[in-house]
């Protein structure tokens, strides 16, 4: 009787069981959590490269199209190695990088930009205290969002022989731009009326050497951006050769991948002419 009582006792339990605990509990581990998104973008010898966990697609191809627009879409220019995560958080800074990828174009063959989501890291060289500036100012829409920037920008032209010439350079041609006819590279009169003040400025010193860089607005395709900004760079150079003038020349087309901070499109149309050294002859 008593083993009777016991079995029933145990059938009852079971069947208790059965009715009262739901069959298809998740299992009890807790969950894992989501990984920080993470992002690095590394522009060096005309190469941008892209990598990073990234929470979407969408932010994917924004941030893939804008460094397209901005340093080209043609054969390594870009080098994307960004990945999208299901396991990658969402990231309120993610949708911002598009804004900043403008900042590489101001650092001299080589810089990066890493975010880790607590802080971003700035890196590459610059000419001059003005350039370094309008970086850190162009960090501002993520360093709004509470991320901490390390500033490892190095400042490569500093305390020369050569400042007092550029800033001579600098205030002629801030009185005026030296335009070209468009889509061309015809410089026009009053162009050549700029160009007309620098060259005895630097008849003054033969040995310098000096860099003429082109810089186009963002509208039109990057690589006849490229294209056009050196091919008017170079005829600024020849219009110094033509003129006797012995410096060191050195022709670079920028194209839009150099923006002026706030500045209108018509501004970004621009010739800029950097002091590069002096030799001791």
């Amino acid at each position: 009787m008593r083993r009777v009582i016991l079995g029933a006792g145990a059938v009852a339990l079971t069947f208790l069981a059965a009715i009262c605990i739901p069959r298809h509990l998740p299992p009890s581990t807790a969950s894992s959590p989501l990984t920080p998104a993470s992002f690095q973008a590394r522009l060096e010898q005309g190469t941008l490269t892209l990598r990073g966990s990234l929470p979407s697609e969408e932010i994917k191809a924004s941030i893939l199209q804008r460094a397209q627009d901005l340093y080209g879409a043609g054969p390594n220019r870009i080098v994307n190695q960004l990945v999208v995560d299901s396991d990658v958080g969402s990231a309120s800074w993610a949708g911002d990088v598009p804004k900043i990828l403008p900042i590489l174009g101001h650092v001299k063959e080589r810089g990066s930009i890493m975010i880790d989501g607590r802080s971003i890291v700035l890196s590459g060289q610059v000419d001059d205290d003005h350039a370094k500036a309008a970086m850190l100012q162009d960090m501002n829409p993520l360093r709004q969002l509470g991320l901490e920037l390390e500033d490892h920008i190095v400042i490569t032209q500093v305390a020369t022989p050569s400042a007092p010439l550029q800033k001579k350079i600098n205030e002629i041609i801030s009185r005026g731009s030296i335009e070209f006819e468009s889509n061309t590279t015809t410089i026009l009169p009053r162009g050549r009326a700029i160009l007309d003040q620098l060259i005895p400025l630097l008849r003054q010193s033969p040995h310098t050497s000096i860099e003429i860089g082109g810089h186009t607005d963002k509208y039109g395709a990057v690589d006849y951006n490229f294209e056009l900004s050196r091919n008017r760079a170079e005829a600024v150079r020849q219009y110094f050769i033509s003129h006797g003038l012995t410096n060191q020349f050195n022709a670079v087309g920028y194209g839009a991948s150099r923006p002026l901070s706030g500045a209108g499109f018509q501004h970004n149309r621009r010739i800029e002419l950097h002091v590069k050294g002096v030799s001791n002859q």
